[in-house]
């Protein structure tokens, strides 16, 4: 069974509750890689708290485009942030799925 593949804009929220978030400039370069590899584009916004990312993936379902979306931005983290720091429950992270119009 064949199902169209659909544009999704995900939206992902990483929260440092330390206060730490990676170098803007290494995140994008590792989250541009990730999203490539993955065939998405990713568009990355920085407060003094978190990043907000919208990762833009065509899919079959918004399911879908959230694992793709959430394994972009881990790939991005995982090549930012030192390994001593990358305890589990360091980072949360959020996922919104909305559909977009294929116009």
């Amino acid at each position: 069974m064949y199902e169209p593949l659909s544009r999704y804009n995900v939206t992902i929220t990483v929260a440092r509750e330390d206060g730490r978030l990676p170098d803007p400039v290494g995140f994008a370069v590792a989250a541009d890689r990730a999203a490539w590899r993955r065939s998405a584009s990713i568009v990355s916004a920085y407060t003094a708290d978190q990043i907000i990312s919208v990762v833009t993936v065509h899919a079959p379902g918004r399911y879908a485009a959230a694992a793709v979306a959430r394994a972009v931005v881990s790939d991005a983290l995982k090549h930012q942030v030192p390994a001593s720091s990358r305890d589990e429950g360091e980072a949360s992270c959020y996922a919104v799925a909305p559909r977009t119009s294929a116009a």
